[in-house]
């Protein structure tokens, strides 16, 4: 890898770590510069903005969640196990992936859901396309037996997403140390696979 590009991959890793622990708007040119060393001149050579910067380092996350969360998952059975594989490495996603804090697209969303422009723009596609990912495989599953016929794979994959950012807020805004425990129940039940008992 050429010193340019090792460069650059440097200053992504350590965007996301950033955005992981204080959400996008923490990563201006200067505070990012110092933490890898480098002149706000130099940096600013790579991405040229903070609007660059800030979609290139969601861009890294996305491919960090790719290799972190779906592909490994693809070798599960398909329908339920293989989407309820991905629901648990999507809990545990920041921290699997080497990240210090929470989710850095769940944190992006607080800071663009009423801004304008590219990275909103790009943020919600993301969001979009896994929830297209979501409902296809609640598709498998309904074909393999695993979800009632019935099910609106539409609505299944929205509740899953309102799960996950349940967990982040409550897992990182509250602290709460039964946050994962719920979220899995939320799951289980979502799935058919409990009952309605008290946890």
């Amino acid at each position: 890898m050429a010193k340019g590009a090792r460069t650059r991959a440097a200053i992504l890793k350590a965007a996301v770590e950033t955005a992981s622990l204080g959400g996008f708007a923490g990563l201006n040119l200067q505070p990012l510069a110092d933490r890898v060393g480098m002149t706000k001149s130099g940096l600013y050579a790579h991405f040229g903005s903070k609007e660059a910067l800030q979609l290139a380092t969601l861009e890294h996350a996305t491919e960090l969640f790719e290799a972190t969360v779906v592909a490994p998952a693809k070798t599960e059975a398909a329908g339920l196990p293989r989407l309820a594989v991905i629901y648990e490495r999507w809990l545990a996603w920041p921290a699997n992936a080497g990240l210090p804090g929470q989710c850095p697209f769940f944190a992006a969303v607080a800071e663009f859901d009423d801004a304008d422009g590219p990275v909103r723009e790009r943020l919600a596609r993301l969001f979009r396309d896994f929830q297209g990912v979501i409902e296809q495989l609640a598709a498998s599953a309904v074909r393999h037996g695993h979800l009632p016929p019935d099910t609106d794979v539409a609505q299944f994959a929205h509740e899953v997403l309102a799960m996950r950012y349940a967990h982040h807020w409550s897992a990182g805004f509250m602290r709460d140390p039964a946050a994962l425990g719920r979220a899995r129940r939320g799951f289980l039940r979502l799935a058919g696979r409990l009952g309605n008992q008290r946890p």
